[in-house]
């Protein structure tokens, strides 16, 4: 196996455990119950890592577990935030926001 490969296989690995963290659906529910009883009508999840995450089974997962529970979602891309100490990145990445 070459050194691309092995790089390519520990990113893949890396991505998929923060994603079935970041995607579990007792954090996901929780989450949105905290919003609603608050009065809001969405809930958007804020990633830690700037990574494209829509295609990993963990993401896929949890899309059927909205659509099942009637939940709308929509992948935005993320937000442009103005602070002069830290400057907005180079790169966008999709976050997921749930709506009811």
């Amino acid at each position: 196996m070459t050194r691309a490969e092995t790089t390519y296989l520990l990113t893949a690995a890396a991505r998929k455990a923060y994603a079935d963290e970041f995607f579990d659906l007792a954090s996901v529910a929780a989450a949105i119950d905290q919003r609603a009883e608050k009065g809001h009508r969405f809930c958007r999840l804020i990633q830690d890592q700037p990574f494209d995450l829509r295609e990993t089974k963990a993401a896929q997962h949890l899309q059927v577990w909205l659509d099942d529970e009637a939940y709308r979602y929509i992948w935005r891309p993320t937000p442009t935030v103005i602070d002069p100490l830290h400057p907005a990145p180079a790169f966008d990445y999709p976050e997921l926001e749930i709506q009811w």
